[in-house]
């Protein structure tokens, strides 16, 4: 196992990457200076390869572990998701709806015209809230394929629901039944299985054991769970539990940004464990009772199945915060499967995305 990895942590101040061990980080380079990134990932195969979504701007590709980055798509991207079947096929996500594929480990994009053949009425759901119309489109949030199947495709819009392809992007069809308010962020599978998926949104937080016909709410014990208005979740994953079955992290605030600004509030964020399917929540241990940030990001150890991390901060993702606004933050790490956390880079700006990968 290697004993330093590379951090690339997003702020509402840019994008910094260090090297560290997890607990000790010393910074390598900074870029994207007063820019909000909306989203990081890359390449495990090649992690020296990275793609950054800036909001209102474009997508950026980085071959050099994100010290330095070119541009290849313009506009309000919002997302990219390698292929874990072949690294060569890259997605790529942006507002307005519209999705974007390459053949070229993300080099060069197409439209992927198909998704845009979805009948009007479905096209019709994708629209924001009065306050947001000619501010924030709706966009692409978060592009899912199955790990064990790879023509099998989830694209979420936020603000706009859930969408599926089951032949590699050929067709599309929206799965959202279920969901009324159709502001969806997170989607993935319960491992080794095709049918029984789960998806985080601005309003609950949900499950289907049909691939997608019929979704409902599996939030007891969840602080706001069920209460619509501030059932509030974002990112979250599946890893390896105590005892090796799944266990479920989630990530959730009492309420949208929105709220937070409507009500004059801090995020009053929580990370939340289930060890049996999303039946049920608890909160994980050592985190501040009244924890003013956002858990906006979980990135797992690539190495150690047992370690996850997590990026905080009280910013809010999706708007393109103004170049002054740092906000607050902090980086926390877990080493015994996000039971409980410690505080491993306190006092930063806000954190809003991350990816880890060896050095």
């Amino acid at each position: 196992m290697a004993e330093a990895l590379r951090y690339s942590i997003a702020c509402n101040s840019g994008l910094t990457v260090f090297r560290g061990n997890g607990k000790t980080f010393d910074e390598l380079g900074h870029s994207f200076e007063d820019v909000t990134l909306e989203y990081i990932t890359g390449c495990r195969e090649t992690p020296e390869i990275m793609f950054a979504a800036v909001a209102f701007d474009g997508g950026y590709r980085s071959e050099d572990g994100g010290l330095s980055w070119q541009k290849i798509l313009d506009g309000d991207v919002r997302t990219f998701t390698v292929n874990p079947h072949d690294e060569k096929i890259v997605y790529a996500g942006s507002g307005p709806v519209c999705l974007y594929r390459s053949e070229d480990n993300g080099c060069t994009f197409d439209v992927v015209d198909s998704f845009l053949d979805l009948p009007q009425s479905v096209q019709n759901q994708w629209t924001v809230p009065k306050p947001y119309l000619g501010k924030v489109p709706p966009h692409v949030r978060h592009i899912y394929i199955h790990p064990e199947r790879q023509d099998l495709i989830y694209v979420l819009l936020e603000h706009g629901g859930v969408v599926r392809s089951l032949d590699g992007g050929a067709s599309w069809e929206d799965v959202s039944r279920g969901i009324d308010y159709l502001d969806m962020h997170i989607i993935e599978n319960l491992p080794g299985d095709f049918d029984r998926y789960y998806v985080s949104s601005a309003r609950g937080f949900f499950r289907t054991d049909d691939g997608g016909k019929m979704w409902h709410r599996v939030e007891e014990g969840m602080p706001y769970g069920n209460t619509e208005m501030y059932s509030y979740s974002h990112e979250w994953l599946f890893c390896d539990g105590p005892d090796g079955r799944p266990r479920m992290v989630l990530g959730g605030g009492k309420g949208s940004p929105g709220v937070w600004n409507r009500e004059s509030i801090t995020p009053h964020g929580h990370i939340l464990i289930s060890d049996n399917e999303g039946e049920s929540w608890r909160n994980s241990a050592n985190l501040p009772i009244d924890m003013p940030y956002m858990p906006w990001t979980f990135v797992p150890h690539p190495e150690n199945r047992e370690v996850l991390f997590c990026g905080m901060g009280d910013g809010a993702r999706g708007f393109g915060m103004a170049p002054d606004h740092r906000g607050n933050g902090a980086f926390y790490r877990s080493d015994d499967h996000g039971e409980s956390w410690d505080c491993v880079m306190p006092d930063a700006p806000s954190i809003l995305t991350c990816w880890i990968a060896p050095v």
